[in-house]
């Protein structure tokens, strides 16, 4: 009597991934693959070394365990290394070109070019997507210190509503040298855009939404490239473990398949290894 004991790594997988040409080719051929991997024996025995050497040269490589045996399915696991990590290049890359866009199109369509570009962080450019207007850091430049925003429907204006309503009972007016003040004051200072980073959204109708579409647009590539980083990472451990049981024994049937996970959100895929081993 037998029972299947299953090996499984999940990888999530957007859809765009399956686009690329490399794995469009390889996970239909990979889908429903029945290998013979052998079943250890009932009582457990230390691992030798001609055991551990095919184990370790499939997870540092997969297939080459499988080749060290004389295993022509050296050639799956291989194909799906070689299409895990073209998709990892080039998902990524195209995640940076689409990072390149959103950051070229809020500097030329919304944001208040002074001085210099400097380019912000990823939430920099959140933030720019879901407020119309970032409002002025230093209301009055002429005056010493930071006068800061007063509109609440600006970015900026909110930080500094919060700011009076967390440190300034009632939410003032109270003089500036007061320590309620100036605990307000460097709040703000700290979490509101400074002049290099304004932005108007006033004159572009859409901006926002283009942007927010061309963020979405980056992440999705960046979150697939991950995903087939996953699947590179799931191979090299389902070689290694294909390798250390085919050298414990004789071979019984077992099957290697990439199967829907209904519990990841979104299109994704298990790789599943199923072996059956003694009781």
């Amino acid at each position: 009597m037998t029972r299947r004991v299953r090996v499984v790594v999940s990888a999530v997988l957007a859809t765009g991934l399956f686009a690329t040409s490399s794995f469009a080719q390889t996970l239909p051929a990979m889908h429903d693959v029945r290998l013979l991997v052998p079943g250890p024996s009932a009582g457990w025995q230390e691992p030798r070394a001609q055991e551990l050497a095919p184990t370790l040269l499939s997870l540092a490589l997969p297939g080459m365990g499988q080749h060290a045996l004389g295993q022509n399915r050296k050639w799956i696991y291989g194909a799906i290394e070689v299409a895990g990590w073209v998709a990892f290049f080039e998902r990524r890359g195209a995640g940076g070109e689409y990072r390149d866009r959103y950051r070229d199109f809020a500097w030329t369509e919304g944001r208040l070019q002074v001085g210099g570009r400097i380019d912000g962080d990823f939430d920099y450019y959140e933030t720019l997507s879901k407020w119309g207007q970032s409002g002025a850091f230093d209301t009055d430049s002429g005056l010493a210190g930071v006068q800061p925003e007063m509109d609440a429907t600006t970015y900026n204006g909110s930080i500094w509503t919060l700011a009076s309503q967390i440190f300034i009972p009632g939410g003032g007016p109270v003089p500036e040298t007061d320590p309620a003040y100036q605990s307000a004051l460097a709040y703000y200072t700290q979490r509101a855009y400074g002049t290099a980073f304004l932005w108007d959204w006033s004159a572009v109708p859409g901006g926002r939404e283009e942007l927010g579409a061309l963020i979405e647009a980056s992440d999705d590539r960046f979150r697939q490239a991950t995903s087939a980083l996953g699947i590179v990472i799931a191979n090299h451990l389902v070689s290694a473990v294909d390798a250390y049981l085919s050298s414990r024994g004789q071979g019984v049937a077992a099957r290697l398949r990439v199967v829907p996970n209904p519990l990841a959100v979104g299109p994704a895929w298990s790789a599943v290894l199923t072996v059956p081993v003694g009781r």
